[in-house]
C-alpha cells in the first residue's frame, strides 16, 4: 500500500457503491491492517486475488534544478542551431578554396585574405573589385545566399533579445543522466539504478543555490512528488490541512521544500511504469461491484472530477518551469551594453584585418622591390661582362 498516493477517486468509488447497496465505507490507512478488508491498493499481481487495473500508473519521478537564463551573448547564437553554423563556415571555406584555385585575380593571394573577403562579403558587400566573370559569378550566388541567412538572422535575433531564453528543460531520462549529479546510493545501485554523475559527500548541501549550481537530482516516486504539490499551497496556513491525512513533514521541513522548489521542479522523465491495481478477495462481497464501477469510472474519466474538486493554488515560482519568469520582459541598459560591447569588437576585428592586409601588401612590395633591384644588379654585371 503506497500511503503517499491520492486515493481521493478512490473514496470517491467506495463511497458511491455503499450509496447505492445500502453499505458502508470506511478507509483504513495502515500497511498491516488488524481487521478484515474487503479490498486494497496493490501494483504487484501476486497470490489468489481479483485484481482490477487503475486508470493511474506507479512511476518513479526526477528532482531535477530549473533552467537558468541564458546570457545575452549565448542568445546570439540562438537563430541558428550548431550544425547551420557549421554549414556555413563550411561554404565559406569551400568558396575560398574554389577562388584559391582557379580564381582569376584572386588566386595569386593568400587563402585566408580570400575567407576574410567572403565574410566581408557576407557583412557589408566585397571589398575589392572583381575581374573575371568566374569569380563574380561565383561571389554573385554566395551574397545571394548570405542575405537570406542575415536576413532570417536579424529578425529572429531581435525577437530572442526581447524575451528571456532559457538552458534546455531537463525532462528525457538520458539528459537528466548526462547533466544531473546523483547522490550515491548503495541500495539503487545494487537494484540497477546507476548514474552517469555520482557524490558521496554532503557538501553540496551547504545551500539550495548550491545544489542548484552543481545541478543536483534526486529520483523519488511519483506519488510523494504528487504529494508535495498538492499540500505545497497549504505551508503558510499547515492549521487548514487535513488532520486525518498522513503529514509526510513537519512544518520546518515544509518551509525548507518550498523554497528549494523555486530552484527546483519535477521533471516529466518517468521510469518503471507499473499499473496500479485494486486487490480483493474472491470471498468479498463486493468485487463484482468493485470491478463494475471501477470500470465505469474509467470509461467515463470521472477520476479526475474529485482530484479537481479539492486542488488548491500554489505560489506563481513554484508553478514555473525555469528560475525566473517566463513572460516577456523589456531589455534593461545593462543588456542593451552588448550592442556597444559588439560594435567594438567588430570595429576592433575591422582595424586589425585592414592592418594585416596592409603588411601583407606590404610584404609583398617589398618583395617585388628586392626582385626588381637583384635583376637590375644581375642585368649591370652581365654589362658589364659583355664590355
Amino acid at each position: 500500500m503506497d500511503l503517499l498516493r491520492d486515493n481521493t477517486y478512490d473514496i470517491e468509488i467506495g463511497n458511491t457503491i455503499a450509496r447505492r447497496h445500502n453499505a458502508s465505507f470506511q478507509q483504513v490507512l495502515e500497511l498491516s491492517p488488524k481487521k478484515c478488508v474487503d479490498y486494497d491498493y496493490s501494483v504487484m499481481n501476486l497470490q489468489m486475488f481479483l485484481y482490477i487495473p487503475l486508470p493511474d500508473m506507479t512511476e518513479l519521478c526526477f528532482v531535477v534544478p530549473k533552467s537558468a537564463p541564458k546570457s545575452v551573448f549565448l542568445v546570439l547564437l540562438d537563430p541558428y542551431d550548431r550544425f547551420s553554423w557549421i554549414a556555413f563556415g563550411l561554404t565559406v571555406i569551400a568558396i575560398s578554396l574554389v577562388l584559391f584555385m582557379y580564381g582569376e585575380s584572386l588566386r595569386y593571394t593568400n587563402f585566408l585574405l580570400i575567407a576574410l573577403e567572403m565574410l566581408m562579403a557576407v557583412l557589408n558587400g566585397p571589398t575589392h573589385r572583381l575581374s573575371g566573370q568566374f569569380e563574380r559569378f561565383v561571389i554573385g550566388l554566395f551574397m545571394l545566399l548570405s542575405i537570406v541567412v542575415i536576413s532570417g538572422y536579424q529578425s529572429l535575433v531581435i525577437s530572442f533579445m526581447s524575451s528571456a531564453r532559457y538552458e534546455p528543460q531537463l525532462d528525457t531520462f538520458n539528459v537528466i543522466n548526462d547533466t544531473c549529479l546523483f547522490m550515491y546510493d548503495p541500495q539503487l545501485s545494487s537494484l540497477g539504478y546507476k548514474f552517469k554523475n555520482v557524490h558521496r559527500t554532503y557538501e553540496i548541501f551547504e545551500s539550495t543555490e548550491r545544489m542548484w549550481s552543481v545541478k543536483w537530482c534526486a529520483m523519488l516516486t511519483c506519488t510523494e512528488a504528487q504529494y508535495v504539490m498538492a499540500n505545497v499551497g497549504d505551508v503558510d496556513q499547515l492549521q487548514t490541512v487535513d488532520p486525518d491525512a498522513i503529514q509526510l513533514m513537519d512544518e520546518e521541513e515544509w518551509h525548507a521544500i518550498k523554497n528549494q522548489l523555486k530552484y527546483f521542479r519535477y521533471s516529466k522523465a518517468r521510469i518503471q511504469s507499473t499499473t496500479s491495481l485494486y486487490r480483493a478477495a474472491y470471498d468479498s462481497p463486493i468485487r463484482h461491484h468493485l470491478a463494475w464501477y471501477t470500470q465505469a469510472f474509467i470509461e467515463g474519466r470521472l477520476e479526475y472530477f474529485p482530484v479537481l474538486k479539492k486542488s488548491k493554488p500554489r505560489a506563481k515560482e513554484i508553478l514555473e518551469d525555469t528560475l525566473d519568469s517566463i513572460s516577456v520582459q523589456q531589455m534593461s541598459m545593462k543588456d542593451l551594453m552588448v550592442a556597444w560591447i559588439l560594435y567594438s569588437v567588430g570595429m576592433a576585428m575591422s582595424l586589425l584585418s585592414f592592418v594585416l592586409e596592409q603588411i601583407v601588401r606590404c610584404m609583398r612590395k617589398i618583395k617585388q622591390l628586392i626582385r626588381s633591384r637583384n635583376r637590375n644588379k644581375r642585368l649591370v654585371k652581365k654589362t658589364w661582362l659583355v664590355l
